[in-house]
């Protein structure tokens, strides 16, 4: 409209210049010569005047100020158009654009978007399986063929002469294919571990310093598992606290190492096969790893055995050499396979070497054992069990309740559920009652998602390594940077640090599946003249007589309209009268108790090193560590069981270890400590009701 109005006016502009020229002219005319023509002024006039307001003049005007301003003209318009309405017309062009193009651009850019996932997915996938060292055969080429020499160099010819030196053609042939074949696989194993070690535990490690003081919070005294009044709800299980900062750093480098371990191939089956119990024993600590494989051939285990040694420092040729021929047992060492620069970064012991034992041991079935722990069953019976054909992973119950964080569980990105366990609650108290109470104030682990309030001991583990291997590795990981930043957040200073309870939550991350056995544990020991108890043993159970058992229980509860979530083996009064009124009434059709598989005697171990120097211990020497022979006997049956582990003992400390060096390296006189363990065995012998012969298979006493 303005622009229309700018035009008439400058119509009545040039309208009032031409009456003025028009006027000149005339005047003009006036004073001309005589000899001029005149013209009739007025008629002139008004002729000028009916012109100017002519339609004619009008489109002439118009057309004149189109050739002349044409551009000047067009910008103005198209300013003030634009002024009043750009808005209108975007949001106009936008809602018809929209409502024309909204399907087919929105498909354009959903295949757009997926093909740049699937470029960006493929090329990490890729990268990792290259690192991961799935082109197994490419990348074994590529190292015999950078490494030809060396594998040819004079010292492993020589070598390999000297045992081929006296054997027939066909037979060295055998034998050159063999140590081909063995180097391959050490060669292939170094290769994975060093990517395990580098591309995924030490390429995620923590870019914030160790935790503050601040941040541990105040410790957990810890409480065995029991029903007691301590909840351990949420706020009581808050005590890490971390700034936003921290946190942060936690999540990215979690979800990272999560997302790498997801793109992880299954480690080849030629690094990890077969089935194999693994002891982690080197140092003075074989001693007692030699007499916990001694008892598992008692116990009918049939199993190769691999010892885990820490460093070639703990490898004595003799022992091993008699281990290998006498019990097939060998000797692995984890610093052999592990290069220079990954050693000295990640400046590994204690719990961390234990669980990197496991990682280098060349089984996939394992049966992992702490050197202390004597199996009173055969163990190998565990891989065929249906609790480890289910899972593939078996864990036993500690004595401890479960501490971790909430902030663990914020980092790893597991979110609790509704409460569904009634660990906090004693046998015969409501569920009902306990679900009425706010989220946040029931036991913590009673909620669903997370793990049970009940944590677990290591000291014995059965699991498949390639089966479990993404959730081991993520445990391997919470080892490495445990002391400093995991281990707070798993025990927040309740006893029992370590590797303990770093598998559950990672087998929760990538949701596999795992067994714990269905029994209690609970501590075996002697009563001193004072009346004290003094706890010497952690007894654990076999699994499949104790599902059996428990699912025995259970249907007993459901038949009497009870909560089947109640437990047999609660301590409380109120369980226990349940447990003998459900067996009196069961009867006969009970056919199956809960049968003892393993002794874990920590205190001290069974072990002359350790024994003849019982630091910060009783003296083991001067009773029975077992109580009287007899009083267990409803567990453990009637074997004498503390005499037969002490006869291995003796065999160990007087002929098992026949190594001057060993001795040597260990602070020992073999003959003092044969000698204290043999009086020891004669003054078990004084009282024993055990009237079988003490013989064995694998040993001569």
């Amino acid at each position: 409209m303005n622009i229309i109005a700018k035009v008439l006016s400058l119509r009545l502009y040039l309208a009032c210049f031409l009456v003025v020229v028009v006027l000149l002219n005339v005047t003009a005319i006036t004073f001309h010569k005589p000899s001029t023509t005149l013209i009739d002024s007025k008629q002139g006039l008004e002729q000028k005047l009916d012109y100017l307001f002519s339609d004619e003049y009008l489109n002439a005007l118009k057309e004149d100020l189109e050739s002349s301003r044409k551009e000047e003209l067009l910008d103005e318009i198209k300013a003030e158009l634009t002024k009043e309405y750009k808005d209108k017309f975007v949001e106009k062009l936008h809602v018809e654009f929209s409502a024309k193009s909204k399907d087919r651009y929105e498909k354009e850019f959903k295949q757009q978007l997926h093909d740049e996932i699937n470029r960006h997915y493929t090329k990490k996938f890729h990268e990792t399986r290259v690192k991961n060292y799935n082109l197994l055969e490419e990348l074994r080429m590529k190292y015999f063929r950078d490494n030809e020499e060396l594998l040819k160099s004079e010292a492993a010819l020589s070598l390999l002469n000297k045992v081929l030196k006296d054997q027939p053609k066909d037979i060295q042939t055998d034998l050159k294919k063999k140590v081909a074949d063995e180097l391959k696989s050490e060669m292939s194993l170094k290769s994975w571990l060093g990517f395990v070690l580098t591309d995924i535990i030490k390429a995620h490690a923590p870019n914030m310093p160790r935790l503050t003081d601040k941040e541990m919070g105040d410790p957990i005294r810890g409480c065995h598992r029991v029903v007691n009044t301590v909840n351990y709800d949420r706020d009581f299980l808050s005590r890490v606290k971390f700034d936003s900062e921290r946190m942060d750093d936690f999540k990215s480098l979690h979800s990272k190492l999560v997302k790498s371990l997801r793109r992880m191939d299954v480690p080849p089956a030629d690094l990890f096969n077969g089935e194999g119990i693994v002891i982690s024993g080197g140092g003075e600590y074989f001693a007692g790893a030699l007499v916990a494989i001694v008892q598992l051939r008692e116990a009918g285990s049939k199993l190769p055995i691999e010892l885990i040694l820490d460093t070639h420092e703990q490898y004595d040729k003799a022992v091993c050499n008699d281990l290998e021929k006498n019990f097939n047992a060998r000797c692995v060492v984890i610093r052999d396979l592990i290069s220079n620069e990954i050693w000295d970064q990640l400046k590994l012991s204690s719990f961390q070497l234990k669980i990197l034992g496991l990682l280098v041991s060349s089984f996939d079935h394992i049966i992992s054992l702490d050197a202390d722990n004597m199996a009173l069953l055969n163990p190998d019976l565990l891989l065929t069990s249906e609790q480890y054909l289910k899972t593939k992973f078996l864990l036993w119950p500690d004595l401890w309740q479960r501490t971790i964080s909430p902030a663990y569980y914020e980092i790893a990105g597991i979110i609790p559920g509704e409460v569904t366990k009634r660990n906090r609650l004693a046998n015969g108290d409501l569920f009902a009652d306990y679900a009425k109470d706010p989220w946040d104030k029931v036991h913590f682990h009673d909620l669903d998602n997370i793990p049970d309030a009940t944590s677990t001991e290591t000291g014995q583990m059965v699991f498949s390594k390639r089966e479990h291997f993404r959730s081991f590795i993520l445990s391997l990981y919470y080892n490495v940077y445990g002391e400093s930043h995991y281990w707070r957040m798993f025990y927040q200073g309740s006893p029992g640090s370590g590797d303990r309870d770093t598998f559950v939550p990672a087998l929760h991350v990538f949701n596999e599946p795992y067994h714990i056995v269905e029994h209690a544990t609970w501590l075996a020991g002697f009563r001193e003249e004072s009346g004290r108890f003094q706890e010497t043993t952690i007894v654990q159970y076999e699994p499949t007589s104790t599902s059996k058992f428990a699912d025995s229980w259970r249907s007993w509860l459901r038949s009497k309209g009870m909560d089947s979530r109640q437990m047999y083996d609660q301590d409380t009064g109120q369980a226990r009268s349940q447990l003998e009124e459900f067996k009196n009434e069961m009867g006969e059709k009970l056919t199956v108790t809960p049968k003892v598989q393993f002794l874990h005697i920590h205190r001290p171990k069974l072990n002359p090193v350790f024994m003849t120097k019982p630091e910060g211990y009783f003296d083991c020497f001067k009773q029975r560590n077992l109580d009287l022979h007899g009083h267990y006997a409803e567990h453990f049956g009637e074997t004498d069981w503390e005499l037969r582990f002490n006869l291995i003992v003796q065999w160990v400390a007087c002929k098992g270890i026949n190594s001057d060096n060993w001795w040597k390296s260990v602070d020992r006189d073999q003959k003092k400590v044969c000698e204290e363990v043999t009086k020891y065995v004669e003054f078990l012998k004084l009282d024993t009701k055990d009237k079988s012969p003490q013989k064995f298979t694998s040993i001569k006493i």
